[in-house]
């Protein structure tokens, strides 16, 4: 049926919100704000098509502005206006006005294209800047509101979740399929809520199934936001939970240990030279000196066996562990 040639109707009013008590019909009618405003175009229906239409068109740079500031967001942790999700009299001033208002014409002069955009900001100076501050610099501008370094940022839920099972080897770089039930110790039939594999079947976050009743409690314990209503920006905390997560959760633990039995299976000569492959993997860097002889003596306290220490994986999945709960894997700079 095309629902275009349908006839409106006036919808009647649910008393005190009861969809079985019906009030008076309400008239159809237009937003009182948008009266006179000559962009929106005139209909004979509700106008919900011709105002999305308006938003969405380059007569209103506010839309293209909002997603302008949300996208530096992503990228630098904090939008040119903080407040991304108010750009009203009460929510925070722009740091940067003339660059935001640029930066949005560009966009809209691209097409909207979000790989454009996202293209220009990591390619910029601030982006490419290093994350060590300046002591002059944080005397004038302590909370970092000029980018005068790159901020030190935690990684979303999500990006931790994903990066345990791409460094430990898990990861299933598939794209698109049906979601997967998030691991439940405990279903509940009734509400639907069933369990999946623990680690996901090596799937990435986003395939996860989010249930407003109980999301993944992995994702939740670092700052997952609430499924019921939107948000802008998200929290980031970090307490002593975060921790513990990271110590004993069994898709944590699992994913060392695979991680470990990973590791047999490569032709490393040394313990030296399996502590570099490790830190590469998981830091994307080498070990200082110093480092370096701390990880390879904690190898051999971790093993009962030190004369077969490279063909014994337990060991190495307790470096593992422990490689996962330090702060450089979690934040990135």
């Amino acid at each position: 049926m095309d629902e275009r040639n349908l006839e409106p109707l006036d919808y009647r009013l649910n008393i005190r919100g009861d969809v079985y008590t019906d009030g008076p019909a309400i008239p159809r009618d237009f937003l009182k704000v948008f009266e006179g405003q000559h962009q929106v175009a005139e209909s004979t229906r509700s106008g919900r098509y011709e105002l999305a239409t308006y938003l969405s068109s380059d007569q209103n740079p506010q839309t293209a502005r909002v997603y302008v500031n949300r996208i530096w967001q992503w990228v630098f942790g904090t939008g040119i206006v903080a407040t991304s999700s108010d750009f009203g009299k009460l929510g925070d001033r722009p740091s940067h006005p003339e660059l935001l208002d640029w930066m949005t014409l560009q966009f809209i002069q691209e097409g909207w294209s979000t790989k454009q955009l996202i293209r220009r900001l990591v390619l910029s100076k601030t982006f490419r800047q290093s994350g060590e501050p300046v002591p002059h610099a944080l005397e004038i501008d302590p909370d970092n509101r000029l980018l005068h370094h790159y901020p030190t940022r935690r990684l979303e839920a999500e990006a931790i979740r994903d990066s345990l099972l791409a460094v430990s080897g898990r990861l299933d770089p598939q794209l698109f399929g049906r979601p997967i039930n998030p691991y439940r110790p405990v279903e509940n039939t009734y509400k639907r809520l069933f369990s999946g594999p623990l680690d996901g079947n090596g799937r990435r976050s986003i395939y996860l199934e989010m249930s407003i009743m109980e999301p993944p409690r992995f994702l939740v314990g670092f700052n997952l936001p609430d499924l019921k209503i939107p948000v802008g920006r998200r929290d980031v905390t970090n307490v002593p939970a975060q921790a513990l997560i990271l110590l004993n959760d069994p898709l944590v633990i699992n994913l060392a240990e695979h991680w470990g039995e990973q590791l047999m299976k490569e032709k490393h000569i040394s313990v030296e030279e399996r502590i570099n492959s490790m830190f590469l993997t998981a830091l994307g860097r080498q070990p200082s000196a110093v480092e370096q002889e701390r990880w390879s003596k904690a190898v051999y306290e971790f093993s009962d066996t030190p004369d077969s220490i490279m063909e014994d994986p337990k060991p190495w999945s307790e470096i593992a562990h422990a490689l996962f709960n330090t702060k450089e894997f979690l934040y990135y700079r």
